[in-house]
């Protein structure tokens, strides 16, 4: 041990570093995603598409994991599309589509452009007919 060194006995705890900022918490890998999450608020549905779009995203999860085992159906795709369908109106969905993809940013890039064009068609949808 060298002269001017702290030496920390088991019942010591460590120095503060009060002066350390705060890191960015989504560059970093392995950390969960922050509560304080940036998510562009958009015009929100009317009750009865949200009903709908969470119906077909259970289906659409329900039928994925069905396609895990049975052939003929992708069930990851299927997934994490019925996924992605709940999380248009889901926070909480949204946010742990994002924890599970992270890893895989070209996906998750796929997974936001998807996302932005069903609501925009839907809001399309929706003017049309009302």
């Amino acid at each position: 041990m060298k002269h001017g060194e702290a030496t920390l006995t088991r019942f010591e705890r460590p120095p503060r570093a009060d002066n350390l900022e705060e890191p960015d918490t989504e560059t970093r890998g392995g950390e969960l995603i922050p509560l304080e999450i940036r998510i562009e608020h958009k015009r929100p549905f009317p009750f009865m598409v949200r009903v709908g779009i969470f119906l077909l995203g259970w289906i659409l999860i329900l039928v994925g994991v069905a396609g895990l085992v049975l052939p003929g159906i992708q069930g990851v795709i299927t997934i994490v599309a019925g996924a992605a369908l709940l999380s248009l109106d889901n926070e909480l969905a949204y946010r742990a589509l994002h924890r599970v993809l992270k890893r895989w940013p070209k996906i998750w890039q796929r997974v936001e452009r998807f996302r932005e064009k069903a609501h925009d068609r839907i809001h399309r949808l929706i003017r049309r007919r009302g």
